[in-house]
């Protein structure tokens, strides 16, 4: 004998028929926007240089990697032991603290989705990468967001004197984005100090020349450290990132993982990147090279101040500009077929810009528009 079921009605005046089935408080959470990835790819005649992306092309050892696999794309991936064990080698760590996912973004919602659940808190230093905030807010936690210093340096007093006893884990991001800066081991170790899982992410590391926190591990086991092939490397249309970690705590997480979530064609292309260091060494010298010639164009431009920066990018404040981030952004798209980004969103109100380092090109056109743009008597609409 069969229960008795009523099938779902549509009611606009009552909440979604599935509310009941899910989680407490999914249906209203917000999730991270990345919808200005699709209005690149919708609009191909404008520049990216908002989104952190490398403009170098992939090696031709990496196209051919990949064209390779794809010759043999009729069969299930492997779990890229070959890969894990050279990213192994590349950050001085042993292959069982590797676990790979389909971009940092797939490892670090693993982990956030083995920590967080309704009354977990999770202390965030702002304004930095929005993804750690979306997703605990998705899992049930609750954020909590800690301030830097007015100056953009970072604040391990006020990340400690935020400790409750329903802390789970403290998020922080070197080189930071958006403000560029990156943590020192001996502020690092402040926090880690405290035992609690602090979560690294270093997806801007390989950009420039500040320190990876990937041989802490080791000494730390309560330090996760988040690192991607999208950055430096050039390759984020894969999809491939990886978390250092305790072996212990990566074995927890295989078991939450989604199997294959790498293919094939990835893992390879992947590989060849990284057994190859020239290829990271010419796109690190590469960025860091017309990230300083950026950075000294922009120093010579009044009512602006750009920040210093590790990563792919350079923050600017433009508050004494007379005209706001968004329409400076605007300004860019109309008269330069620029996109950069007017982070809002990072709670740095509408005062600040970020543009991604982008071809040699790209950069001489961005200086003269921004130029431009903040010489413009009036705002762009």
């Amino acid at each position: 004998m069969t229960a008795d079921r009523t099938v779902p009605t549509v009611d606009s005046d009552s909440p979604p028929w599935f509310t009941r089935f899910v989680h407490p408080g999914l249906a209203d959470a917000r999730p991270y926007d990345a919808s200005h990835h699709d209005y690149a790819w919708r609009h191909r005649e404008l520049h990216r240089m908002m989104s952190n992306e490398c403009p170098l092309p992939p090696a031709p050892a990496v196209v051919a990697a990949a064209i390779s696999a794809l010759m043999e794309s009729n069969l299930y991936p492997n779990s890229a032991w070959e890969l894990r064990e050279a990213l192994a080698g590349v950050n001085g760590v042993t292959p069982d603290t590797i676990l790979l996912g389909n971009g940092s973004t797939e490892v670090l919602d693993v982990l956030i989705r083995s920590m967080f659940g309704a009354g977990d808190e999770a202390i965030i230093h702002i304004p930095t990468y929005a993804y750690f905030e979306t997703q605990v807010r998705l899992h049930g936690g609750t954020p909590v967001l800690v301030p830097i210093k007015p100056d953009h340096s970072f604040d391990p007093d006020a990340l400690l004197a935020a400790i409750t006893p329903r802390t789970k884990g403290i998020f922080l991001c070197s080189p930071n984005n958006p403000t560029g800066n990156s943590w020192t081991v001996a502020e690092l170790e402040r926090v880690l100090v405290t035992g609690l899982p602090v979560v690294v992410d270093q997806a801007y590391v390989e950009c420039g020349y500040s320190p990876s926190f990937a041989p802490l591990v080791e000494r730390y086991p309560n330090l996760v450290v988040a690192k991607t092939m999208s950055k430096a490397y050039g390759l984020g249309g894969l999809r491939v990132g990886y978390l250092i970690a305790d072996p212990a705590l990566v074995d927890l997480l295989l078991r939450l993982r989604i199997p294959f979530s790498i293919s094939l064609v990835a893992a390879r292309a992947c590989l060849a990147a990284v057994e190859d260091p020239a290829i990271l060494e010419e796109r690190r010298v590469y960025i860091s090279t017309e990230r300083d010639r950026v950075f000294a164009g922009l120093r010579q431009m009044p009512d602006v101040t750009p920040f210093e920066s590790d990563g792919n990018f350079i923050l600017i404040d433009v508050s004494r500009t007379g005209h706001t981030s968004t329409q400076i952004a605007e300004f860019a798209k109309r008269e330069g077929s620029l996109l950069l980004r007017a982070v809002t969103a990072h709670g740095l109100g509408s005062g600040h810009i970020r543009v991604t380092i982008g071809t040699i090109e790209e950069n001489d056109m961005f200086l003269a528009i921004f130029a431009r743009a903040i010489g413009a008597e009036e705002p762009a609409a």
